[in-house]
């Protein structure tokens, strides 16, 4: 069997630098999650599922970041026709409402 080696290039689209970041420890925690969020998004044709999760996909991005990235999914989720869940303790009212959308909001935490 022959081994291959998977690389990464991540450049970021708010990023007014043309310059690509080979080692992701060079990036914020906002854009780590959304690279990886992207990565698992390119990974999903390649692979067959009834339904997909993700859990907190959103952690450390900022709002900007969030808004885009949860409009990229469901958008993503909608043309794919698959089933997708999204766990996040962010706020979700942004999420456009569709008929093949459900949003269901737990109760905050009592203190």
């Amino acid at each position: 069997m022959r081994k291959k080696t998977l690389s990464i290039e991540v450049k970021m689209p708010q990023d007014a630098s043309s310059i690509a970041v080979r080692d992701t420890k060079g990036l914020s925690g906002g854009e780590r999650s959304f690279s990886t969020l992207c990565f698992a998004l390119a990974l999903h044709e390649m692979t067959e599922a009834p339904f997909r999760a993700m859990d907190e996909f959103d952690v450390f991005m900022d709002a900007v970041s969030r808004k885009i990235s949860l409009d990229t999914l469901v958008d993503f989720a909608l043309a794919q026709g698959s089933q997708w869940i999204f766990i996040t303790p962010h706020d979700i009212s942004l999420v456009k409402q569709e008929e093949r959308i459900k949003k269901q909001q737990m109760a905050a935490p009592r203190p």
